[in-house]
């Protein structure tokens, strides 16, 4: 698998709403895509962040996401 961040993007972004106490306008979405050979790209809707992403394997999103949903999440870096 190439590297992610040389991965092209397949598709369009979907915005992924629903933070900011419940809001659901713009600024307050997560965009996702999938990168060709597997794995995804996340950005931010907000203004300051476009551009900007994080990629990620699929390994990776999902270790992320249970560890969101279950309540592990870790303020360390």
């Amino acid at each position: 698998m190439p590297h992610l961040y040389e991965s092209e993007i397949t598709g369009e972004f979907a915005a992924l709403c629903g933070g900011a106490g419940g809001t659901s306008n713009a600024e307050s979405c997560l965009t996702l895509a999938e990168l060709a050979g597997g794995g995804y790209a996340l950005g931010d809707s907000k203004p300051e962040g476009a551009g900007r992403q994080l990629r990620m394997s699929e390994a990776e999103i999902t270790a992320f996401a249970e560890a969101w949903m279950s309540g592990k999440r870790s303020a360390s870096a």
